[in-house]
């Protein structure tokens, strides 16, 4: 009886488990399928996807049957050098060239699925710094909602019969033993329904997510930007970041915020903003021409509205206090330009909006419109009276068709927001956490935005960098704790 306790211990420790069912722990899941490995998949939430919910789902990945077929020629090369210039030197090189080299057979995996690729891709997609060839990637024919078109590929390919998952289950915390010399896991304390319950595992897959919507963290990991708006889902919460710094690894990157621009804060939910798919202020040039100015707390523009480099405006943003900005218009706008507010917001439904008295101001004055906003009235009115179509423009803007004089006059205040997590655990190149000690912790591997987008895009964004190296990644770790436990 005591050996086949002992068999049964040492199956159970060799079951790999993955944290967090989102895109990392989910593809982690269908590859468990694929290589026949049998897996726990414990979530804490009451339901499957985690950001793709709400993600674009934009992916990047270079040298694809895909492109391929478009005639594109593109090379994982080519991504990397684009990336690492995006991100001006501060991300990872490794996880970078890791990322970039892991991607393309990624997206092939996905097509192999029964992923169904919007007919536009592989595109050039603004909003980010462009890449240099078409290499991104979404699903349907919606570009803002393409995350529910991997959730639904990832589910349609789970194998019940190997992968355990258990819903509303959060870990409490990691068990790492040292005893030998070398740190390695051991299993995981989690807690269901009010009980708690330690899994024994040597191989567990931390793919648990971000920390944006803990407030607390959040201004202690990046406190001078603490002000930034929460724009994810409330269960990125930072639970694997907090346990392991508890074990003494390193949080990188967190000092490296890059502001998500035209963000308007919920006045339900201080702190918090509106989804961008609700109501966001349209800051993309190439989208959009801007008829209207935009101001800081002293009513005074502060960048090129008209610019379009997003990593030029966001760089501008930080500049300003509470990472606030103010945009302005007036009637002549309203009456011959399309609205500023997306998504696909009518200037019917702005009145209706401005009737509301929630987040969008109306006034008869510029001296009342600031007071309204909380904007310094002289210097609102100063600026307003020297923009215009004539003469030279101080931020080299060439588009401004109008000037800002005929009332009423509009204004929206919107504050750069969160959508993803910068910082992220230091691993080694095999996606293991480091300890206090740079020794990597055997059995453990951190995948997803878990890792923070610093490490893969410095400090800017670059597009498709975050979905995708999840998705790669979280097929890699798989791959290998599969192999290392045959």
């Amino acid at each position: 009886m005591a050996g086949v306790a002992r068999l049964l211990e040492e199956m159970s420790s060799r079951r790999p488990v993955i944290v967090g069912a989102g895109t990392a722990g989910l593809a982690a899941a269908v590859t468990a399928g694929e290589v026949g490995r049998p897996v726990t998949l414990v979530e804490k939430t009451d339901r499957v996807g985690g950001m793709l919910q709400w993600s674009s789902g934009h992916f990047s990945a270079a040298g694809t049957r895909r492109q391929r077929a478009r005639g594109i020629t593109d090379s994982p090369d080519l991504h990397y050098r684009d990336v690492m210039a995006m991100g001006h030197g501060r991300n990872d090189p490794a996880l970078v060239r890791l990322a970039v080299e892991t991607l393309p057979d990624t997206v092939d995996w996905l097509e192999g699925l029964g992923f169904s690729f919007s007919p536009a891709t592989p595109a050039l997609v603004s909003g980010h710094e462009v890449y240099s060839r078409p290499r991104t990637y979404w699903g349907g024919d919606d570009p803002v909602s393409g995350g529910l078109e991997i959730l639904r590929t990832l589910l349609a390919h789970i194998d019940e019969t190997l992968v355990d998952m258990r819903l509303e289950t959060a870990v409490t915390r990691i068990v790492v033993d040292g005893s030998q010399g070398l740190p390695a896991v051991r299993g995981l304390e989690v807690e269901h329904d009010g009980q708690r319950e330690l899994i024994e595992t040597s191989c567990v897959i931390l793919a648990a997510g971000g920390y944006a919507a803990n407030r607390v963290l959040l201004a202690e990991l990046q406190p001078e930007h603490a002000g930034a708006l929460t724009g994810c889902m409330d269960h990125a919460t930072g639970d694997a970041h907090e346990m392991l710094s508890q074990l003494g690894v390193e949080l990188i990157g967190c000092d490296a915020y890059v502001p998500t621009m035209g963000m308007i804060e919920d006045p339900d939910r201080p702190g918090w903003g509106l989804r961008l798919t609700e109501a966001r202020l349209i800051v993309d040039a190439t989208q959009r021409a801007p008829w209207e100015i935009w101001v800081n707390r002293d009513g005074e523009r502060f960048v090129n509205e008209a610019t379009e480099s997003p990593y030029e405006r966001e760089q501008a943003l930080l500049g300003q206090p509470d990472l606030a900005m103010f945009s302005i218009w007036d009637r002549t706008v309203v009456e011959r330009a399309s609205p500023p507010i997306g998504p696909d917001r009518s200037w019917d439904a702005i009145e209706v909006e401005v009737g509301r008295g929630r987040w969008l101001h109306r006034a008869d004055g510029l001296h009342e419109l600031a007071e309204q906003l909380g904007v310094d009235r002289s210097g609102l009115e100063r600026t307003a009276a020297t923009f215009g179509p004539e003469g030279p423009d101080p931020f080299d803007r060439i588009h401004r068709p109008v000037r800002i004089e005929r009332p009423p006059y509009y204004g929206v205040r919107t504050t750069g927001g969160m959508l993803l997590s910068r910082g992220g655990p230091r691993v080694d190149e095999g996606l293991r956490p480091l300890d206090s000690t740079g020794t990597a912790i055997r059995g453990l591997y951190a995948v997803g935005e878990l890792l923070g987008m610093t490490q893969f895009s410095g400090d800017s964004f670059a597009g498709g960098m975050s979905v995708g190296p999840a998705l790669a990644f979280g097929r890699l770790v798989m791959q290998r704790a599969a192999s290392a436990l045959d």
